[in-house]
């Protein structure tokens, strides 16, 4: 099974949920006194208890922060606290599951008292805001004002069970998966790599049985839990990017009586057609790769073409299993003393560049196509691919899997979970597959290409295999994910702030646009192909923005920062 098998593919409907969005012992103890046998999810639980909660700030634990290398210039251990808050796995009825403990950062200012806070989370599903407060170049002119406050939402970073355990797949079962079969050439090959995904859903969810407790309402719930115990009395403010827009939007619809100044950095889509929103945003993924191979083309003094087919027979050599890396953990039949690598590893590498500033991006493709043509070496590729997924990268050297040290988050699980969780998408009939399928090559053919096997075979058909939703689905004692998109509305009139890059292919310009049409909000242009702009701190027109949006009442209209 290659991971990436599901998502691609636009003949399985179920991948789409995923497209559109990064063991748990039962021996813990609750704020609750009621010990059921069962789960009751009918109706709101008592939150007394956990609203009594104190919130202790206290040095943060040298485990919190990242290397030194990592902090911003304006970060400092000694303007840093940090503090845990208990809440409740489940929101209906009564619970014999460990609450989960939900980390927090606070940078304070400097040279006076904050004059009020705001929450931030950097996406994912599955990133970390405790990280993010370590890192981020906050505008001085709201560093003077507001405490920053990073929480890792639950499930993610330092936010676990509170009797220490996690949601957590197994990393060797993960691991290996990139490597497995990821565009079957025939049926045999299919049906043999959905019994190697069911292995890895059958493991992960027999190890962790409270895997459904993530989702984007109960990250949203425990928001308003930690906002109220954090800065009682006083509205959410929140700097919300990429995934952090989905809390974003969830948050304002559902609790209009406490929104404050929320941003909405590179949202994620709005629209109701979730394909159609898959196929906008290959489109932008493809303008991307393009860009790429053109800048490529001219660095190798080659045709666009020739870049495309070179590109195209590598790829093809992956599933071959003629490319090599550092990652794998089997020697290479071609190039012995190397590890073989996959077609997945470069796809997927390839991908994870839309996540990077145009010019790094660029150096990074034409550095691997390099190193493709003089050496069949795909290890730079590898690195981006699964740096993407949660994985240290320099942790994989070793021949065999016995000889590496992996370390990995769990934000892939969390990523996948979250986004199962939040929406189910309806099965597709088979002649809509067939339909999505040639309008995804009209779309994205060259990415289309990457992601096909040589054969042209594909499946069509009723979804097979495992998946966090079919699981939901057969368990009644777990809640059924939503078969419609959760679409945000703005019941509480407040201002928010819409901020969308003109030309990037993560969460493509006309997610940020839409979004500020439905909230009926001001919508913040930059012309750049940067994902989540907001958060990197470093464009001045951007940050007078938000100074202007957080500092004053003055309505803000709608702009274009160069």
């Amino acid at each position: 099974m290659s991971r990436r098998q599901f998502l691609f593919p636009v003949a399985a409907s179920a991948c789409l949920a995923f497209i559109l969005s990064g063991c748990a012992a039962d021996n813990g103890e609750s704020l609750t006194d009621t010990e059921t046998p069962t789960l009751d999810l009918t109706t709101e639980r008592d939150l007394s208890s956990y609203r009594g909660q104190e919130v202790a700030w206290e040095e943060c634990d040298s485990s919190w922060l990242i290397d030194a290398e990592g902090f911003s210039t304006a970060f400092s251990e000694s303007l840093v606290e940090c503090a845990s808050v208990l809440v409740p796995a489940t929101y209906l009825g009564s619970q014999d599951i460990p609450d989960f403990s939900i980390a927090l950062m606070r940078l304070s200012p400097q040279d006076a008292p904050a004059t009020g806070a705001i929450f931030i989370n950097p996406g994912g599903p599955g990133g970390s805001g405790i990280e993010q407060v370590q890192y981020s170049e906050f505008p001085a002119a709201l560093r003077d004002h507001y405490a920053f406050i990073g929480f890792d939402p639950r499930g993610v970073g330092h936010s676990d069970f509170a009797d220490g355990s996690e949601i957590k797949c197994s990393t060797e079962l993960d691991f290996i998966s990139y490597f497995g079969e990821s565009t079957p050439a025939d049926e045999a090959e299919y049906l043999a790599s959905i019994e190697e995904s069911d292995q890895y859903y059958l493991d992960c969810a027999d190890n962790n049985p409270y895997w459904w407790t993530l989702s984007t309402d109960h990250v949203v719930r425990d928001l308003d839990l930690v906002r109220d115990l954090v800065t009682p009395g006083e509205p959410l403010n929140f700097i919300g990017s990429s995934y952090g827009t989905t809390i974003a939007g969830r948050y304002v619809s559902e609790f209009p009586d406490t929104v404050g100044k929320i941003v909405f950095d590179s949202p994620t889509t709005v629209d109701t057609d979730r394909i159609q929103s898959a196929l906008d945003d290959w489109e932008a993924s493809e303008r991307k790769l393009r860009g790429w191979l053109e800048g490529y083309a001219d660095y190798a003094d080659i045709s666009f073409d020739n870049a495309v087919d070179t590109l195209l027979y590598y790829r093809q050599q992956g599933d071959d299993d003629r490319l090599t890396g550092y990652a794998g953990f089997e020697d290479s039949a071609v190039d012995p003393g190397y590890a073989q690598s996959s077609e997945a590893l470069l796809t997927n590498g390839i991908f994870a560049l839309n996540y990077w500033p145009e010019d790094v991006a660029q150096e990074y493709f034409n550095s691997s196509m390099d190193d493709l043509v003089n050496y069949n070496w795909v290890g730079t590729l590898e690195w981006f691919a699964f740096a993407l997924d949660g994985y240290d990268p320099d942790s994989l050297d070793g021949a065999t899997l016995e000889d590496k040290d992996i370390i990995r988050s769990n934000e892939y699980e969390v990523r996948v979970i979250v986004n199962s969780m939040d929406y189910d998408s309806p099965e597709l009939t088979e002649a809509e597959q067939r339909e999505l399928s040639e309008r995804f090559k009209e779309v994205a053919p060259i990415w289309s290409a990457l992601y096909s096997d040589a054969s042209g075979y594909e499946y069509f058909g009723p979804s097979l295999g495992i998946s966090w939703n079919s699981l939901a689905r057969e368990d009644e004692s777990i809640p059924t994910p939503p078969t419609t998109p959760f679409i945000p509305s703005n019941p509480s009139g407040a201002q928010l702030l819409i901020v969308g890059s003109i030309n990037e292919s993560v969460t493509p310009y006309s997610f940020a646009q839409d979004t500020a049409k439905l909230l009926g909000s001001p919508l913040i242009s930059v012309e750049s192909d940067v994902h989540a702009p907001a958060a990197g701190y470093d464009n001045e027109c951007l940050n007078n923005v938000l100074a202007a949006y957080f500092l004053t009442d003055d309505v803000v209209g709608d702009t274009t920062c160069e």
